[in-house]
């Protein structure tokens, strides 16, 4: 009995030992005392042109922001389906806050569960926007126009569309496409060249959040995980 209890106290001290170990691979100190991830997001002082992807006529190359910014406010778009209410930002047509209408925070409550968000230290929304060169297209900084400011799913699909145009007459119609009993929202461009050039063009998606705030935590914690659907 005491030769099963010896055993027990290594086995119990060698797998404490290996989680202080993995702890410290995994974690830094910073000078105030304060435990940081190595992996924790930088944050990025540079303007906010830096965060738009460039493109070349030979590879194209998407540098995507060490930190996103938080957008100003310049408007939205309300869309409400079966299954989502989401606000279009136009600026970018950036989605900057999504909500799930079928699931509340709290049991038979009335707040709906929030799955991105354009707050301060909570900022979490769907970027999308076409590199080209010279900025000769919208990117996710660029500032669109919306015929209405509220749409409704009332048929099987609903298409909300945001329009564009640049310096040189060149427009742009960004549609965002909504179904009943889905929660897939698609994006497509219709482009009018209307300048004396082609134009080469990639169209980019991503989710861009701010960092989080770990000095006050002992251990991370798991935020959730993305499914990207083809």
């Amino acid at each position: 009995m005491n030769n099963q209890k010896l055993f027990l106290g290594i086995a119990i001290f060698l797998t404490v030992f290996l989680l202080w170990d993995k702890w410290q691979i995994t974690h830094i100190t910073d000078e105030n005392g304060n435990v940081v991830r190595k992996s924790q997001i930088t944050l990025d002082t540079s303007t906010q042109n830096t965060d738009v992807p460039m493109i070349n006529t030979e590879t194209t190359q998407i540098d995507l922001p060490t930190s996103p910014s938080i957008n100003e406010s310049h408007g939205y778009t309300t869309v409400t389906t079966d299954l989502l209410t989401v606000e279009i930002s136009h600026k970018g047509g950036t989605i900057q806050n999504a909500y799930l209408n079928a699931f509340p925070i709290e049991k038979g409550g009335e707040e709906k569960f929030q799955l991105l968000s354009d707050k301060t230290g909570a900022l979490f929304q769907a970027q999308s926007g076409l590199a080209s060169r010279d900025d000769l297209l919208p990117t996710h900084l660029s500032l669109f126009n919306s015929a209405n400011s509220n749409y409704q799913l009332s048929t099987d699909t609903l298409t909300v569309p945001l329009t564009w145009q640049g310096k040189d007459g060149t427009t742009v119609t960004k549609n965002f496409h909504f179904k009943k009993g889905s929660y897939i929202v698609e994006v497509d461009y219709q482009i009018t060249n209307n300048s004396n050039q082609a134009i080469p063009v990639k169209s980019y998606v991503r989710l861009s959040r701010s960092a989080i705030d770990q000095s006050n935590m002992m251990m991370p914690t798991f935020t959730g995980g993305i499914v990207y659907d083809k």
